[in-house]
């Protein structure tokens, strides 16, 4: 698995694309997420210390 930067569009892509992220770390300072497969397979590790990006990830995590 890659690390790369996370942005808010990368996981709307993604789940637009009928894959799946799953938060693997998440603080006040980062988060780091799983860019998973349909079939839950990890592609990606992907981080991220923008807090739009956090904020988002705990927003839309929440509802999972």
């Amino acid at each position: 698995m890659s690390s790369q930067a996370l942005t808010i569009d990368d996981l709307r892509r993604w789940v637009q694309a009928g894959a799946h992220w799953r938060v693997v770390e998440i603080s006040a300072q980062r988060v780091v997420v799983d860019l998973c497969a349909c079939t839950g397979e990890p592609m990606q590790r992907a981080s991220s210390q923008d807090p739009a990006v956090i904020g988002y990830v705990r927003t839309a995590s929440s509802g999972l």
